[in-house]
């Protein structure tokens, strides 16, 4: 929804800087700057960081902290065994980015491994918040046409597609698609639901073919919760937090933080 470059504020400190052609998505940029605003990205270490917004006759340009690339790039120029190693811990902070904006009634609406980006220090950060919606009081669904990013919606929201009627879109609906993502880090880049071909058709089914490919059980079982076909039988993100896979890496990687700190 827009081009990002790399910039330098007067300070000289570096920004990225998204440039959003104002008359193709006002709309768009102004629904991210609303998001923005409302997040307090210092109090959440994987959500990207808005600094300012400027804008001239033709253009809005949203100037955002620099990251090094996205989790897209990331995991295709990493070893495998690399994001078996370390995977865990990145979907970690993806979760918590999502129990984030959970916890303020924000659904992202539109995660996928380009919209993750990989800060200077390796960590994970959510970005691009231009369909995200924020749930008012007592509301958990957004009613909402069939947007997002083919290969990365959720069953719900695929169910509407070429329809008139509006799909019910969730916390869970964001979780379905983290489960997505999670098996993306893990396997290198393959997706739960199969080949590009067949991927929104299988999701629509409940249909993850490729599942078998992670051969760590606990793992598998992990990643097959977050995706369940029926909403009612995903975790919330606290939920799956809190699951034993994950219970596991937050003590490893304090351990390493600690040691890290007594050197």
């Amino acid at each position: 929804m827009g081009i990002v470059y790399a910039g330098i504020m007067e300070d000289g400190a570096e920004v990225a800087v998204k440039r959003i052609l104002k008359h193709e998505f006002e709309d768009t940029a102004k629904n991210e700057l609303e998001i923005l605003s409302r997040i307090d990205a210092s109090k959440s270490p994987f959500i990207v960081s808005y600094q300012k917004c400027l804008e001239d006759a033709t253009f809005v340009y949203i100037v955002l902290d620099l990251c090094e690339e996205t989790l897209k790039e990331h995991v295709r120029t990493q070893r495998l065994e690399y994001l078996q190693d370390h995977g865990p811990g990145m979907i970690q902070e993806i979760l918590s980015g999502i129990e984030f904006l959970h916890s303020r009634n924000i659904l992202h609406r539109d995660l996928k491994p380009s919209n993750v980006l990989v800060d200077l220090e390796g960590h994970m950060r959510l970005a691009d918040f231009g369909i995200s919606r924020v749930l008012n009081e007592e509301e958990t669904t957004v009613l909402t046409h069939a947007k997002g990013t083919r290969d990365w919606m959720p069953t719900e929201v695929i169910e509407v597609v070429d329809k008139e009627e509006l799909g019910r879109f969730k916390k869970k609906s964001d979780v379905q698609v983290a489960g997505m993502i999670a098996f993306f880090i893990l396997t290198k880049g393959e997706h739960p639901f199969g080949s590009v071909l067949e991927r929104m058709i299988n999701i629509s089914k409940g249909n993850p073919v490729n599942l078998a490919i992670l051969r760590d059980l606990q793992v598998r079982k992990f990643i097959s919760w977050l995706i369940s076909h029926n909403i009612d039988d995903r975790p919330y993100v606290p939920e799956a937090l809190a699951d034993p896979f994950m219970v596991h890496v937050t003590k490893s990687l304090r351990k390493v933080r600690l040691q890290i700190s007594c050197i």
